[in-house]
């Protein structure tokens, strides 16, 4: 006959065993990645937030136009010379004052000398509007959109709808 002290010890062991296999269950399950999870996710990737520029030449008398169609001299972010013959690429057509500062971007590698790259805005990622998975549950395509912020007074060059979010894969 089993005493009532070996009872106890099988209901403990039974009870341990349990909780075991719950752990074991539980640490074997895979968590759904989430909405806000796959945002993280995409963020760290490094694509965002992500420069929206513009290239300048500086040397052209056609930049030179689209400043001025711009107003961009009239805010006093830069200053066309407007007595310059067409071909003309001996100096510059357009200076940048102090005021466009802010907005200039170092040259990438391999860039002319005579463009200057202007930031626009920043695009950021909005939200993740829907998420596929494989069937292993292992992969997943997500589905968002992205905005602009930050715009700067430059965004005038560019005929794009910068209020509009965009949708993305």
């Amino acid at each position: 006959t089993k005493k009532p002290l070996d009872i106890i010890h099988m209901i403990k062991n039974a009870n341990s065993l349990l909780f075991m296999c719950a752990v074991l269950i539980s640490g074997c399950s895979k968590k759904e990645l989430s909405k806000e999870d796959a945002l993280v996710l995409l963020q760290k990737k490094g694509n965002y937030p992500n420069a929206y520029t513009y290239e300048i030449y500086f040397k052209d008398s056609e930049d030179g136009r689209k400043m001025l169609d711009a107003g961009l001299e009239k805010d006093g972010l830069v200053k066309v010379q407007r007595n310059r013959k067409t071909g003309d690429n001996s100096g510059a057509v357009i200076e940048f004052t102090d005021l466009a500062k802010p907005y200039l971007l170092p040259p990438d590698e391999g860039q002319l000398s005579s463009v200057q790259k202007v930031k626009l805005a920043d695009e950021v990622l909005s939200q993740i509007i829907g998420l596929t998975f494989n069937e292993q549950k292992d992969r997943a395509l997500a589905t968002y959109t992205t905005k602009f912020v930050g715009q700067t007074p430059f965004i005038k060059l560019e005929k794009k709808d910068f209020t509009k979010t965009k949708e993305r894969v």
